[in-house]
């Protein structure tokens, strides 16, 4: 994002600020924090593996938002520059040294909480594939979908941060081969995700017919309604940057959308609206909170008020 607009930048900080906001309200709201504690549930089991993935997605949140804050702050310090009869922001090339020296900072940083988002993504794709295709009692940690989420979690945490410090000469270029790989990646997952909205009413059904008590079959379709958007935004994100990505791998110096700043602006911030806004999704699913155990109510099931 070094050629883009003080004001494409801007709006990543405020909305990476709002989503973190968001993050500490929802968790305290949620359980008061507990949820983050590394300690053993009732059962006598301490949920690593829920904790991992927790962990892996919150982290992603503090480094999007210093990315985003940084870029700008960097990107306003620099400036200007007229070029003919415009006034473009600086271009790399003319920036300050210290300044300079910031960029593949931030580029790993980006890469890091891509790559963590993938994670917890892919891992919540690959669950709910694991729980839809479910014929008989499995365990999910011995399923092909663990270890498909395994292979593509090795490849997300180590491909993005390679690709940034592969090409890292080129800070332009760098910029692009990471939007191309993150995007394949997120676009991919998306694609995928679209199996799960399906099958998801199907999957519905059957729960109900199971006897489902009616707390979980409001989690589920709130569950359903919320993914449902979250898709569609996360289109949103991931879209526009692969168009970026496409163009500024174009070989030689003919780059029609990057060389055009409506267009770069208009699509960055298309992205980060479909970014935080399907974050801040992903966060009620992951943390679902339950209104009616919040307000102090207690759900009865029906078998119960027949036998009264």
């Amino acid at each position: 994002m070094s050629h883009l607009s003080q004001e494409a930048v801007l709006l990543w900080s405020i909305l990476g600020g709002m989503l973190l906001v968001f993050l500490v309200w929802h968790l305290w709201k949620f359980d008061r924090f507990n949820c983050l504690y590394l300690r053993s549930n009732k059962d006598g089991r301490n949920g690593g593996f829920k904790r991992l993935m927790t962990y892996s997605y919150l982290c992603s949140i503090p480094l999007l938002l210093f990315y985003g804050v940084t870029i700008t702050v960097i990107k306003y310090c620099e400036g200007y520059f007229i070029s003919g009869d415009s006034v473009v922001p600086l271009p790399y090339a003319l920036w300050g040294k210290g300044a300079q020296h910031w960029i593949t900072i931030l580029y790993v940083a980006l890469s890091l909480a891509w790559a963590l988002e993938i994670v917890s993504h892919l891992e919540e794709l690959n669950f709910w594939l694991f729980l839809l295709a479910l014929q008989a009692p499995q365990n999910w940690f011995k399923s092909p979908y663990f270890f498909t989420w395994a292979i593509g979690s090795i490849l997300a945490l180590a491909g993005l941060p390679a690709t940034v410090l592969a090409t890292r000469h080129d800070p332009l270029k760098a910029e692009s081969w990471l939007f191309f790989v993150g995007s394949m990646f997120d676009l991919l997952i998306t694609l995928a995700s679209l199996k799960v909205l399906w099958q998801f009413p199907r999957f519905l059904v059957l729960v109900r017919n199971q006897g489902a008590d009616p707390e979980t079959m409001v989690r589920l379709e709130t569950y359903s309604q919320l993914n449902s958007i979250r898709v569609l935004f996360r289109f949103l994100f991931v879209i526009p940057l692969f168009i970026l990505a496409v163009d500024g791998i174009r070989p030689g110096h003919t780059h029609t959308v990057n060389q055009h700043m409506f267009a770069t602006d208009f699509l960055a911030m298309i992205a980060g609206i479909g970014c935080f806004v399907s974050s801040m999704l992903t966060l009620l699913v992951f943390f679902p909170r339950s209104v009616v155990q919040e307000s102090g109510y207690t759900v009865v099931h029906p078998d119960t008020l027949s036998k009264a």
